[in-house]
């Protein structure tokens, strides 16, 4: 059963749904970001902290060793909240939104902003873009003074 909506009312609402999709989204890309961050800063601080504090080098490797598998398991947890629980908020939150925007294909002026990004994403972008990457590729190593 549909209740009739009014656009301004049905606008509102994609809004709110948009407005949730973008949240999720911020999450997903702080997470990631934040977490890429983590990561380089303590495989940093543990590079200082070794060459000045050890002197026997097989005690350096195993401590690196050590660093190197507990970076790895905290690497293996960000990707398993980022894809198992991040990931699928967004996904949800999108398709919510790509439902909403198909109930308004019928009105006069149709929300389609969220189906026309996934459509645009599952065309191939190489022919797009290739181009113009190598043709700036080409122009600096023809202006290069070597």
């Amino acid at each position: 059963m549909t209740i009739p909506m009014e656009p301004a009312d049905v606008r509102r609402l994609w809004a709110k749904h948009e407005g949730i999709a973008m949240h999720f989204n911020d999450l997903l890309m702080r997470l990631r970001s934040q977490s890429l961050a983590g990561i380089a800063a303590i495989s940093t601080l543990v590079g200082v902290f070794t060459r000045e504090g050890v002197a026997d080098i097989h005690l350096d490797w195993l401590v690196a060793t050590a660093l190197f598998i507990a970076m790895a398991f905290s690497w293996i947890a960000i990707f398993a909240l980022d894809y198992f629980y991040y990931n699928r908020l967004l996904l949800g939150a999108v398709e919510a939104l790509k439902q909403l925007e198909r109930k308004t294909t019928t009105a006069a002026m149709p929300i389609n902003m969220s189906t026309l990004i996934e459509d645009e994403f599952t065309k191939p972008l190489w022919y797009r873009v290739w181009p113009r990457f190598w043709a700036c590729y080409c122009f600096m190593e023809l202006c290069s003074p070597s």
